[in-house]
């Protein structure tokens, strides 16, 4: 078994991160290539994939999220990234308590995870069978402060 030194393992990196030649993949297999793209500064994430693929344009990442294939999501780090539809689950699931942990703790006045679960059931049962809420709905619903937090329930 050979092992690799530290300007190997570097262009292995840089190599799997699309960052040494433009691959030629579609986008979903990209995303999943380079394990999601931060986006949280919008022109960072086109920037980025572009550098990445070969021929990609702007237009490709638009519908690429019209057609769901896709998902701009808050996850790793807190922070929104692009990731493809296959991916957006195991990344979510991976950080979840993570992410309410830090919701709980960074609150002015202090709110359960129970509290916080039992304000998701209620807003899921007003939600049932497709309906839709605005802001102020949610927030009259669960509450100001649980409807800031509710979707990491």
């Amino acid at each position: 078994m050979r092992t690799l030194g530290r300007r190997e393992l570097n262009r292995a990196l840089l190599a799997r991160q699309l960052l040494l030649e433009r691959g030629r993949m579609p986008l979903p297999r990209a995303l999943e290539h380079v394990g999601g793209i931060q986006a949280q500064y919008a022109p960072s994430m086109y920037v980025g994939l572009w550098s990445r693929l070969d021929g990609l344009g702007r237009e490709a990442v638009a519908a690429a999220l019209v057609d769901r294939i896709a998902v701009q999501a808050t996850l790793m780090r807190v922070t929104i990234h692009l990731v493809s539809r296959e991916d957006f689950w195991p990344f979510a699931l991976a950080t979840r308590e993570a992410r309410r942990a830090l919701w709980l703790r960074s609150r002015p006045e202090p709110i359960s995870a129970r509290a916080m679960a039992g304000a998701a059931r209620t807003l899921r049962g007003a939600m049932r069978g497709g309906a839709t809420l605005r802001r102020t709905e949610i927030e009259a619903l669960v509450g100001k402060a649980r409807a800031q937090g509710v979707g990491l329930w």
